[in-house]
């Protein structure tokens, strides 16, 4: 791997703090209009709770950086649940059953990068087609049933226990922060992946494989999908057909939020971590306070579209 420092000098406006001040008045907010929202308990329900959102908003942001999208996220992680949960049914250990899991997310990025790229489909209607591709096999796979987990130590590593008495989640999230920091800004393939999203005919022009960049984007984010889904099964317990449904939409939120153009071309995986805690906080705080789901999905939409529009 070859390290390449990017955006060296680049000047810092009022904008690239916008989402840390959206997301540091959203908590002087609700901890003003409730005491709870700022237990120690309740902000360790939204580090794990943003913790499926932000792992996955990772891998997004290379994808929406090269100027494309993922829409089979959620179902994509389910299916890695239900399989993972099988393989251990079938007796192959953590091991076998977790090296499923992350196979299953890399081989969806694979075929969704090389129809993307070899077939000339627009990513949207690919991965819109995955998306029910994905979901249906999970539900015809389990029969719609949950299929139950039993083994402790995989429930424990991808997420259920403790490490010196911090949640495993989080340490998930840091391990996977810093790798996508340091491929996003400090190696070339993360300054091909904002070139082939900024002009991918200047970028052919100038020697770099677009398709082989694009390809690989949808490979990490498999993956990171794929680690989202196991984290998320081991919380719960079970493999579960349904799990998933919407984080393709929080997912992006966030990634939109953290400033990634959905034009591609540049982005920040920082601050795609701070736009997941901002979209887990509005829920987190909306319920709270006992705000219907309806109206909490019509405040959260405000919200997203004028911390949007303010930052741009």
């Amino acid at each position: 791997m070859v390290i390449k420092r990017s955006e060296a000098g680049k000047k810092t406006t009022w904008k690239d703090w916008f989402i840390y001040i959206v997301l540091v008045m959203l908590i002087i907010m609700f901890t003003i209009l409730n005491k709870n929202f700022f237990s120690f308990s309740n902000l360790g329900n939204i580090a794990r709770q943003a913790a499926m959102v932000s792992i996955i908003g990772f891998g997004m942001t290379f994808l929406i950086t090269s100027a494309n999208i993922d829409l089979s996220v959620g179902s994509v992680a389910a299916l890695t649940g239900v399989m993972s949960a099988f393989t251990l049914k079938w007796g192959f250990g953590i091991i076998g059953a977790s090296l499923v899991g992350l196979l299953i997310g890399v081989i969806i990025g694979l075929i969704n990068g090389i129809i993307v790229t070899k077939v000339k489909i627009p990513s949207f209607l690919v991965t819109l087609g995955m998306l029910s591709i994905a979901r249906g096999t999970a539900l015809t796979i389990t029969g719609t049933k949950a299929e139950v987990i039993y083994s402790k130590g995989f429930k424990v590593f991808w997420g259920a226990g403790e490490l010196f008495h911090v949640p495993i989640v989080l340490i998930w999230v840091i391990v996977l922060l810093s790798i996508s920091v340091i491929i996003y800004n400090y190696t070339i393939f993360g300054n091909h992946v904002k070139a082939t999203g900024g002009n991918i005919v200047a970028a052919k022009f100038s020697g770099i494989k677009t398709d082989w960049v694009v390809i690989r984007s949808f490979l990490f984010s498999g993956l990171c999908t794929a680690v989202a889904g196991l984290i998320l099964t081991s919380r719960i317990g079970t493999g579960r057909p349904e799990i998933g449904s919407g984080l393709e939409l929080d997912s992006i939120a966030a990634v939109i939020l953290g400033g990634t153009s959905l034009f591609g071309g540049k982005g920040s995986v920082v601050k795609t971590l701070v736009g997941a805690l901002i979209m887990t906080i509005i829920t987190n705080g909306l319920i709270i306070l006992g705000v219907e789901y309806s109206v909490q999905m019509i405040i959260k939409g405000v919200i997203i579209v004028a911390a949007v529009s303010l930052a741009e």
